[in-house]
């Protein structure tokens, strides 16, 4: 799915994603960057709200996994079932979430999928602002593969 359409999905779907105004930059298959501009999540001290800069790491992390399995042909409802967000400083410019796949555990994480029909995978997203990181999130995602995809998944 390119970014724009998953841009389009997560604000159709999701609409807090529309509200934060939120765009999907890029995906590469093991990377995915996911932007807020700063005016529509502004705090009273002008400022990033930080819950506008905790729901982008989970939603880094979401996208990177939905993204990742459908490039698979795998079907799954995928959740977040865990959610820590460190904050360093305050952001005070428009904001980006750079999620990657942990190369180590993903292919574990695939073959549990299909072998058991559900999985959990850890994410780790950063933060970033002006070149720098000012969050970090760290979010662990359940997986639970849709019944029609069993034919598709097995390419």
């Amino acid at each position: 799915m390119s970014p724009e359409a998953l841009t389009a999905q997560l604000h159709a779907t999701i609409p807090l994603t529309a509200a934060m105004a939120t765009e999907v930059r890029s995906f590469d298959g093991q990377r995915l960057e996911i932007s807020a501009p700063l005016d529509a999540n502004r705090n009273l001290h002008g400022t990033a709200f930080g819950g506008s800069l905790a729901t982008l790491g989970i939603l880094g992390g979401w996208s990177l996994v939905a993204s990742a399995l459908d490039a698979l042909g795998i079907r799954a409802r995928i959740v977040v079932q865990h959610s820590e967000c460190e904050f360093r400083e305050p952001v005070s410019a428009d904001f980006t979430a750079v999620s990657e796949l942990p190369a180590a555990e993903w292919p574990r994480f695939v073959a549990t999928l299909r072998r058991h029909r559900r999985a959990r995978v850890a994410i780790e997203t950063t933060i970033l602002a002006e070149h720098r990181t000012m969050a970090s999130h760290r979010g662990r995602y359940a997986a639970f593969l849709e019944s029609d995809s069993e034919s598709r998944s097995a390419a």
